[in-house]
C-alpha cells in the first residue's frame, strides 16, 4: 500500500521527509521505487530528489541491477552531510547519550553509571553526556530524549517513577532546549524503542507492535496503525501495573497483583537468591545453564508474562511482540516458550501466528529510540527547510 505521499505544495515538507524516511529505512532504493511507494509521478519524485541532493541530504550510488530490460536505475542513499541527531536516555542508575546519522548509525556514544538523587543531579548528568557527545560540532538539528515512566509526553516531563529515589516532576525538554538551542522531542523509553524497531529494527514494516521492557520495573511500548499510542492527554501505556492476580501481592503503585511485582529483574534475582542461597545478577541468571531451580523460576516468569501479553494481543491484535532491556539476555528457549504460550492461548486473530523476538538493537534499543524521537520528526518533515 502506498505510504500516502501527496502532490500538494502545502505538503512539500511532508513529501520530502517521507522520501528521506523510505531511503533511510531501505524501503526504497531508487527514484522509481519512491514513485511507486509514494504514489507520486516520476517528475514530482525527480524534483524532490534533486532538491534533497542539492542540500546533500541524498547522494547517488551504484546502479541497481534489476534484470529488467532497459537501463538499470541509479540507487540513492543518505548523504554524509545530511543532518545528524542527538539523543539522551534516562534510566534508573544510569543515563546514555548518542549522536546518530539518519540511518541510525551511532557516531558517538557515552554512558554514565550514577544513582541519581535529585532532579538537579539528574539534569546535570544529562548535560554532561550531551556536552561530550555533541562537542564535535556536526550538523545536529534536533535532540531526542526518553525516560522511564511515568512521563507526560506533551509537557516533556518525568512525573513520578517508582524506585527512583523520590525524583519526580522533572522538566526534561525545557532545560535541554534552553541550553542547546535545538528542538527537543521527548517520549517514554519503551515507546521510543517501539518506534526505532518499527523503522529500523526487527519490527520493520509492521504497523501494530508491542514491545516489552523487563528491568527494574516492567514497561511497554505500543505502535498502532504505524504510530505510537498515546492518550489524548499525553500519557503512554503501562503494562507493568496490569494486574495478573486480583488476590495477589500488593504493589507500590497501590494496586495488587501487578505484573512487575512478579517478573521484574529484582524480583527474579530475589527468588533465585532465596532458592539457591547465592546472589546472582539477572544477566548471570540468564547465562546459567542446566540448573533446574533457575529453569523453574524463569519458566514461571514467562508464564506470568504470557498472561499479560495474551490480554494485550486479544485487545490490540499486534503483529509482533519484541523484548528489550534485561529480556535481551534470555536464552532463546524462553523467548520461544513465550511465543508458543501466547499463540496457544490468544483468542483474537488466532489463525495468524504472532512472533516473539528480541529487539533488533539489543542493549542499544533504548538509546537509539531516544535519538529516533528526533529522527522521526525529520521524516515527518518538521525539521526540513
Amino acid at each position: 500500500m502506498p505510504s500516502k505521499g501527496v502532490n500538494s505544495v502545502f505538503l512539500k515538507k511532508s513529501n520530502r521527509g517521507l522520501a528521506l524516511k523510505l531511503i533511510a529505512t531501505k524501503q526504497c532504493r531508487s527514484r522509481i521505487e519512491l514513485s511507486k511507494e509514494m504514489g507520486l509521478t516520476k517528475t514530482t519524485i525527480s524534483a524532490i530528489v534533486n532538491e534533497l541532493m542539492e542540500k546533500e541530504y541524498l547522494v547517488e550510488t551504484d546502479k541497481q541491477t534489476t534484470g529488467d530490460p532497459g537501463p538499470n536505475p541509479i540507487c540513492l542513499e543518505i548523504g554524509p552531510k545530511a543532518p545528524k541527531f542527538a539523543g539522551v536516555l534516562i534510566q534508573r542508575g544510569y543515563a546514555e547519550a548518542a549522536v546518530c546519522d539518519m540511518n541510525m548509525n551511532i557516531l558517538r556514544y557515552e554512558r554514565l553509571e550514577q544513582a541519581f538523587t535529585s532532579a538537579d543531579d539528574l539534569m546535570n548528568a544529562v548535560f554532561e553526556l550531551l556536552d561530550h557527545t555533541m562537542q564535535m560540532g556536526e550538523n545536529i538539528v534536533a535532540i531526542g530524549a526518553s525516560s522511564i515512566g511515568q512521563v507526560d509526553v506533551r509537557q516533556g516531563r518525568i512525573l513520578a517513577p517508582l524506585y527512583f529515589n523520590g525524583i519526580q516532576n522533572v522538566d526534561v525538554t525545557g532545560p535541554i532546549r534552553q541550553r542547546y538551542g535545538l528542538p527537543v522531542f521527548f517520549d517514554h523509553d519503551n515507546q521510543s524503542a517501539a518506534q526505532v524497531e518499527q523503522l529500523f529494527g526487527n519490527a520493520r514494516g509492521c504497523q501494530d507492535i508491542l514491545i516489552i521492557g523487563v528491568g527494574y520495573g516492567v514497561g511497554c511500548g505500543i505502535v498502532m496503525g504505524g504510530r505510537r499510542y498515546h492518550s489524548h492527554t499525553g500519557f503512554p501505556p503501562e503494562i507493568g501495573h496490569m494486574s495478573i492476580d486480583v488476590h495477589g501481592q500488593p504493589c507500590r503503585c497501590g494496586n495488587v497483583g501487578c505484573l512487575e511485582t512478579y517478573i521484574m529483574s529484582p524480583a527474579i534475582e530475589r527468588k533465585v537468591a532465596e532458592a539457591l542461597g547465592q546472589n546472582l545478577t539477572y544477566r548471570e541468571i540468564c547465562m546459567t545453564e542446566n540448573n533446574p531451580v533457575i529453569d523453574r523460576i524463569m519458566e514461571e516468569m514467562v508464564l506470568d508474562l504470557s498472561g499479560a501479553v495474551v490480554s494485550l494481543l486479544n485487545l490490540l491484535n499486534c503483529e509482533i511482540v519484541l523484548l528489550c532491556l534485561d529480556a535481551i539476555y534470555w536464552p532463546e528457549r524462553y523467548v520461544q516458550m513465550l511465543e508458543d504460550i501466547v499463540n496457544r492461548r490468544k483468542f483474537s486473530n488466532r489463525e495468524i501466528r504472532t512472533p516473539v523476538r528480541k529487539a533488533g538493537f539489543l542493549d542499544k534499543t533504548q538509546i537509539l529510540g531516544a535519538v529516533c524521537n528526533a529522527v522521526n520528526r525529520c521524516f515527518e518533515g518538521e525539521l526540513l527547510d
